[in-house]
């Protein structure tokens, strides 16, 4: 069931009519939430359904044990092991099959096993990350052990479970657990649902039909048609994930939770750290704190430094995907990493000082390099497979420009659309959020009546499914 349909629509109306009195009665008003998430996964399957249901209770005796306990450790890694083995079997299987498959045959050596398709469950890897990290928290003694209807909440609340953010337990608790309201301005609720609504429905729908057939097929295209199709992916992937997350805030504000930063208008960034520090914040945290300090971090010297940033990315990489293109990806941003670690730890004093005396010159080109090689790194996330990225950029460097297949007038608006977002998006919220803050409440159902009228008869019949559903 995705956000913005007319389906989704009508369950959350009921769901915050049945929930909007509730919370200060804290356990009837969890109940209701636990009951309306797993009504809510239902939707996809009731047999990923019994999974997740499956693989919270597990997790939670697991979690008994690390908290309470005679062999703490044990408990934890037994706990790390079934939930990587978990997320392995439904992602990775096939994956493993295959290449040992490949690998034999180019051995020569006779194999024949039939390969199993497995399909993963929805959302199975941002709920496998709660679960471990929430192991690693109460072993840590971060937090106390929750009781098991606070867990199983946190585990499947529903506005984050597809697709995210990844919300902390700690915090998550001191909400669930409040009898008070979060004090939400409902100008701040509208301008994230608004905004959702138009990256997702209006801006991402559009470029889908852009990208979907150059990242296939990219020998049927022109250079300069794959360049632009490297372009809009780019955008695409930004407003497709960033209009999810604004959704799921503003729904988790009416329902008693503060929202969770995860986009910071990326494509500014004048680096690739910062690129990480803007770009699915709540995932780059989680691989910071779960990933790459548990690895050593910058502790052991410059050199340990750089082989952990490597492997966090390159483990960051995997965990979107089974597939050789996921990997390299991971990989890319992994060196770009070392690279720019590496030229800041270089002494300043043999540095030409570029941005002392060009400072805009500067400025321009870092923007430049960081975009082009983010934009760059997103073919291989966006093709189906390694061979098909190979042939992307062989089709850009053929230099072939004797046909131009898009509708370029339409493109190019959309595409200022999202800088402009990215360049002043804040502003442009804030600015909202004054206008519909104003007191007469006819010209603000009016103006948000317009709003949505414009989003639905600029969108498509049909909404393409989140492009981090798959993940």
């Amino acid at each position: 069931m995705l956000f913005p349909t007319y389906q989704f629509l009508i369950f959350f109306l009921i769901v915050f009519s049945a929930i909007v009195s509730l919370k200060p009665k804290v356990d009837l008003y969890k109940i209701v939430l636990l009951l309306s998430s797993l009504l809510f996964y239902s939707f996809w399957s009731w047999d990923f359904l019994l999974l997740l249901i499956l693989a919270t209770a597990y997790n939670y005796i697991i979690l008994r044990s690390v908290c309470n306990g005679k062999y703490q450790k044990l408990a934890l890694i037994s706990g790390l092991i079934f939930n990587i083995a978990n997320l392995g079997i439904f992602k990775y299987c096939n994956f493993f099959v295959t290449s040992l498959f490949e690998v034999l045959n180019q051995l020569q050596i006779p194999a024949s096993f039939q390969v199993l398709q497995i399909i993963a469950p929805v959302g199975v890897s941002f709920y496998t990350f709660r679960m471990i990290s929430h192991l690693i928290d109460c072993y840590q003694q971060k937090i106390p052990c929750p009781k098991f209807i606070d867990y199983a909440t946190y585990i499947t609340y529903f506005p984050q479970i597809a697709s995210g953010p990844i919300s902390r337990s700690r915090e998550f608790y001191s909400q669930l657990n409040s009898p008070k309201k979060y004090e939400y301005q409902i100008e701040e609720v509208i301008v994230l649902i608004l905004s959702g609504l138009f990256k997702k429905y209006t801006l991402s729908s559009f470029l889908f039909n852009f990208t979907q057939l150059p990242f296939k097929v990219p020998q049927q295209y022109s250079s300069i048609d794959l360049i632009l199709a490297a372009i809009s992916y780019s955008c695409l992937i930004y407003v497709d994930f960033s209009g999810y997350s604004d959704l799921a805030n503003g729904i988790s504000c009416l329902l008693g939770f503060k929202p969770i930063p995860n986009f910071n208008m990326p494509y500014r960034s004048l680096s690739l750290p910062e690129f990480w520090k803007r770009w699915h914040i709540s995932l780059s945290e989680w691989l910071r704190d779960y990933l790459y300090i548990p690895l050593g971090g910058n502790k052991y010297g410059k050199l340990r430094k750089y082989i952990n940033l490597f492997l966090t990315m390159a483990i960051g990489g995997f965990w979107h995907g089974a597939g050789l293109n996921f990997i390299v990806w991971g990989a890319i941003h992994g060196c770009g990493l070392v690279v720019t670690h590496l030229c800041r730890d270089i002494p300043q004093a043999i540095h030409f000082k570029l941005d002392y005396y060009y400072p805009r010159t500067a400025r321009f080109l870092s923007w430049l390099l960081t975009f082009s090689f983010v934009t760059c790194s997103w073919v291989f996330f966006g093709t189906p497979n390694w061979e098909t990225a190979v042939m992307f950029f062989q089709g850009i460097f053929r230099f072939s420009f004797a046909t131009f297949q898009f509708n370029f007038g339409q493109l190019y608006l959309v595409i200022g659309v999202i800088g402009a977002i990215n360049l002043w998006g804040d502003r442009i919220s804030q600015l909202l959020q004054i206008v519909f803050s104003l007191k007469n409440i006819f010209f603000r159902v009016v103006l948000v009546s317009l709003f949505v009228y414009a989003i639905l008869k600029l969108g498509p019949s049909t909404v393409p499914p989140f492009i981090y559903f798959n993940f």
